[in-house]
């Protein structure tokens, strides 16, 4: 991630393929962007946009695209367009949290600032989904609720789990990601937030990590498909009367999700929608 970005690959999709394809160029196996960012447009579309450090990456990106995507590579000015894809982003607020980028300083009056330079990982809490997760973990807190162990699935930048101590500074938390990149951004943004974590590379709960482990809370931001796919190990992760923060979802997705977990034992309750994304509260 410390070469200079030469080219970028900007992608137009509707939000269920285009979340798809951030993952596959951010995270896939072979994937060499140095960052990748994804911006609203419209009520049904996203743009993503992956950098490179050369043309032929970039190029070799593009031909993985699925037939019928719009895409174009383009090369850009002599900048450094990693920090400047990041510097455009405003502070953003749910409930009592703040989350700015080291452009910004932390506004005088939040409550629990977080401090978040993405890079190569998903969740600057800009996304409509992350600001759900944000507000319904405030909400919790503000309605008694006290877990003291938390699981965040999925980590990403490791935001929620900075979340999570900000607001119960005594929980222990376990934070998870896929990539080996989120897990190395999730320990620098700890560490540049002044907390400290367990983050393991796991894919799912295929972990010793996670092992018979329960948890009163489990936040996972994901996608709705691996939501469910994992709804029967997520269920059993939650201790007794723990809470699971479910997000990734889009709107038409929310009963397709809820009803797996819902199978699983758990009383689920639909969230407002936040830009399009439904997330759900799960109860054991």
């Amino acid at each position: 991630m410390d070469e200079a970005a030469k080219w970028a690959l900007d992608v137009r999709a509707t939000k269920d393929r285009g979340y798809d394809i951030a993952e596959a160029l951010g995270f896939a196996e072979l994937a060499d962007a140095l960052s990748v960012s994804v911006f609203d447009d419209g009520p049904d579309h996203v743009q993503v946009q992956a950098l490179y450090a050369d043309e032929a990456t970039a190029e070799a990106a593009r031909r993985t695209l699925p037939n019928g995507i719009e895409a174009t590579v383009s090369a850009l000015p002599d900048e450094d367009w990693v920090s400047l894809s990041q510097s455009g982003l405003p502070v953003i607020r749910a409930g009592r949290f703040a989350v700015h980028g080291s452009h910004d300083a932390a506004p005088d009056d939040a409550e629990f600032p977080i401090l978040v330079d993405a890079g190569l990982a998903f969740g600057t809490g800009h996304h409509g989904t992350t600001l759900a997760c944000l507000a319904m973990i405030d909400g919790l807190e503000a309605g008694g609720f006290a877990p003291k162990t938390v699981l965040d699935l999925g980590t990403g930048t490791g935001l929620l789990a900075i979340a999570a101590l900000r607001i119960w500074p005594d929980a222990q938390v376990l934070a998870t990601d896929i990539d080996a990149d989120a897990v190395e951004v999730a320990e620098r943004t700890a560490d540049a937030n002044g907390v400290s974590f367990d983050c393991v590379q796991a894919d799912g709960f295929d972990t010793d990590a996670l092992s018979g482990k329960r948890f009163d809370l489990v936040l996972a931001n994901i996608m709705a498909g691996p939501l469910r796919g994992m709804a029967a190990e997520i269920a059993a992760a939650i201790a007794p009367g723990g809470r699971a923060v479910l997000a990734g979802i889009l709107d038409n997705q929310t009963e397709w999700v809820a009803e797996a977990f819902r199978a699983q034992g758990l009383k689920v309750e639909p969230q407002p929608s936040v830009d399009g994304w439904t997330s759900l509260l799960a109860r054991k």
